[in-house]
């Protein structure tokens, strides 16, 4: 009589085994996982939701930003890149440097400019009472100083105004200011 091959082959007898214990755990755990909810993804931050408010290079910087957690940037207005840096989006007719005769120290200045107007926490106005200073440090550890305007009408941030404020863009407040915050190094470099 011709034997088992489990019997005579324990090699065999130890894939069989292997086998069919994975695929009991897998169809266990496949019985008793909840039924997760739909995935959606928001992907990026969507250009067209301040393009208007924020400019070229202030959408630039709102988007290096992760759009889950919570940050108050003073983003700089346009005029203010141009005025202040002497950035200005591409394509432009200004005499100012553009976007595509530097791509990666554009990057750069946007990304430092970052680190100095950006604080993890979020700021508004009505945070800050009347003859209050607040501070906070952004994310460079840059000190940021923060008062009402004597009329009202607004915040300032080491002596720069807001032109607008309270703007939203998921957990991000966006405040658009009338210069660029920056350290006086970083002045110094952008001025020579």
């Amino acid at each position: 009589m011709r034997r088992l091959l489990i019997k005579t082959n324990p090699v065999f007898f130890l894939f069989l085994l292997i086998a069919t214990s994975s695929l009991t755990i897998l169809i266990f755990s496949l019985l008793r996982l909840p039924e997760s909810p739909p995935i959606t993804t928001t992907g990026k931050l969507r250009a067209d939701d301040l393009s208007n408010e924020l400019g070229f290079f202030g959408n630039m910087m709102v988007e290096m930003l992760p759009e889950d957690l919570v940050f108050t940037a003073f983003v700089p207005s346009e005029k203010s890149f141009d005025r202040d840096l002497g950035m200005t989006k591409p394509n432009s007719t200004s005499k100012s440097k553009p976007l595509e005769d530097d791509e990666e120290n554009t990057y750069a200045v946007v990304t430092r400019i970052l680190a100095f107007s950006v604080v993890p926490y979020r700021v508004e106005g009505g945070d800050i009472g009347r003859d209050e200073t607040a501070s906070y440090e952004s994310l460079s550890g840059f000190a940021l100083k923060i008062w009402r305007k004597s009329g009202g009408g607004g915040i300032v941030v080491n002596g720069v105004e807001t032109e607008k404020m309270g703007l939203k863009r998921g957990k991000i407040t966006v405040h658009v200011m009338d210069g660029v915050i920056m350290d006086s190094d970083f002045a110094q470099s952008v001025a020579s």
